[in-house]
């Protein structure tokens, strides 16, 4: 009997976890509309030893965002001033009645390292795949995520879990696991580590890149739809079994199936990532202001990525005030967007949630 009663019990824990969606229902309608939206919005910030927003409305009310992403100069000298910084973040939301904002940071390893002053050494993702095996690179990421928690960080835009191939390997270099063998399997080990040590993992860049750099110019995938499938939709169906909570999309086309930049497509997102990969968490935009984009402006790239089933716009800009407004103008004229906007900033909070950023009775 105390074995059924045990595993009626897990039965709940997994289709009814310990928050409710109602609990985020109720976080959304105490908010102001100005505070709804900021939620879907993951940017950067100045500073690196007292917060300070950089937004006001006109009557002097501080806008922030509900996720916050740092750089290397956001970082400082050690350990104990970032989490001084983190925590005057966290503060300055609590006073301001706001909810807690993730906080985000790109720690791949290797190159993109922003930790490299504060954490333990972490070799980039080829290193860790040719000299490590998966039982010592699950140790290597789980310390990292350890030292991240105590931080404050809460998210880590980590995996890079595009597998190496021709037409992308000049641009990845050494931030890949190389190819698909390696890059499933330490992808998995990677999402994993971080997942169970209480950072939000993000598979990145789905469903993939070329060898030119987005950051300055356009992406365009020229592979055929069934060498696409091959190189990137089967690895990374096979990474998102190891259930990270984001995938972040990037701004790549890939003209024999979609004409669009993978961040403003609901082929994509909806009928590919959602739909045929079925994933449920948070979907995240690359930053809409790299030159991949730079032929639409930030405002108009948002909307298209909201409809398209995006739910966190990332801007490396301290400022996402006019983006915000204009997201609510679309809404106000446009009910299928205002109701997708909704969805996205109860989906957020719900990731907070799970995530024990907020609580339901802090607000």
């Amino acid at each position: 009997m105390k074995n059924v009663v045990l595993k009626f019990l897990a039965f709940l824990l997994v289709f009814f976890p310990l928050y409710s969606k109602t609990s985020a229902e109720k976080i959304w309608n105490s908010l102001s509309e100005i505070e709804k939206i900021s939620q879907i919005f993951l940017v950067n910030v100045e500073g690196n030893e007292i917060f300070h927003p950089v937004e006001f409305l006109e009557d002097g009310t501080a806008v922030v965002p509900g996720g916050i992403i740092l750089f290397s100069y956001n970082i400082g000298n050690s350990k104990n001033q970032l989490k001084d910084y983190i925590f005057s973040i966290n503060s300055f939301y609590k006073k301001n009645k706001s909810p807690l904002p993730f906080i985000a940071v790109d720690q791949e390893g290797g190159e993109v390292n922003r930790l490299k002053k504060i954490t333990s050494h972490l070799p980039s993702e080829k290193k860790i795949s040719e000299n490590y095996t998966l039982k010592e690179a699950k140790s290597i990421y789980s310390n990292q995520a350890i030292q991240m928690k105590e931080l404050g960080i809460t998210m880590n835009l980590a995996p890079v879990a595009e597998a190496e191939i021709e037409s992308n390997k000049v641009f990845l270099g050494t931030r890949t696991f190389g190819g698909v063998p390696n890059s499933v399997a330490y992808s998995m080990i990677c999402v994993r580590a971080y997942e169970e040590n209480g950072i939000a993992s993000v598979a990145k860049h789905f469903p993939g890149n070329a060898n030119s750099d987005p950051h300055t110019g356009s992406v365009e995938i020229t592979l055929s739809p069934s060498e696409v499938f091959k190189s990137f939709i089967f690895p990374f169906a096979l990474v998102l079994k190891s259930n990270p909570s984001c995938v972040l999309v990037s701004h790549a086309k890939i003209n024999s199936l979609d004409e669009n930049p993978a961040c403003m497509s609901s082929f994509w997102i909806k009928e590919i990532l959602q739909s045929y990969l079925g994933f449920k968490g948070l979907v995240l935009s690359d930053d809409v202001f790299m030159g991949a984009l730079s032929d639409s402006p930030p405002e108009q790239v948002a909307a298209n990525a909201i409809i398209s089933g995006v739910d966190v716009i990332m801007l490396s800009e301290k400022k996402f005030l006019s983006v915000a407004k204009s997201l609510l103008n679309l809404a106000a004229n446009d009910k299928f967007f205002a109701n997708r906007l909704c969805a996205a900033e109860k989906k957020v909070l719900d990731f907070k949630l799970e995530k024990g950023i907020i609580k339901i009775e802090e607000n």
